[in-house]
């Protein structure tokens, strides 16, 4: 998270940032953020961008992390699905063009978010436990991913 600077956020106009939750702040099925999350939010909240976690967890734990962040949440997504990433939009007062997620996942977050004209930032999962077809998702993903390597679009 830490690699996602605010000179790049003020760069491409980002007023709204929505959180994927389960292994992008925190591991899977757990209300404990990882250790960098906190400072960057602080960061982020300090340049007056807004934020809003967006799940297809509905569990309390989700409530959890959204209120020991301040944050308003979207629980049970059902991610890609375009009016979940609207609803954020909506949450954030900011139009999708002006806001950018972070997710760890190609086929819920990025697309979900490509979807509806936000911009997205694929992170690695900070965790290795996983709902079940989530691992098989990730199997999915990675020819996608390694084609976009090789293209030069997505970072090693």
């Amino acid at each position: 998270m830490s690699d996602i600077g605010v000179a790049r956020l003020r760069s491409w106009g980002i007023a709204g940032i929505v959180l994927d939750l389960d292994n992008t702040i925190v591991p899977w099925h757990t209300a404990q953020l990882a250790a960098d999350v906190e400072p960057w939010i602080s960061t982020v909240r300090g340049e007056r961008i807004r934020l809003c976690l967006l799940t297809n967890n509905h569990g309390a734990q989700a409530v959890s992390v959204a209120q020991r962040l301040s944050a308003p949440i979207v629980r049970a997504a059902l991610k890609p699905n375009p009016l979940a990433f609207r609803r954020a939009a909506a949450l954030l007062e900011a139009p999708p063009s002006a806001c950018l997620v972070v997710g760890d996942q190609l086929f819920t977050d990025v697309l979900g978010a490509k979807l509806v004209g936000m911009r997205a930032v694929l992170v690695e999962p900070i965790g290795g436990r996983e709902f079940p077809t989530t691992k098989i998702m990730r199997a999915m993903e990675q020819p996608i991913l390694r084609y976009l390597r090789r293209q030069g679009r997505l970072a090693s």
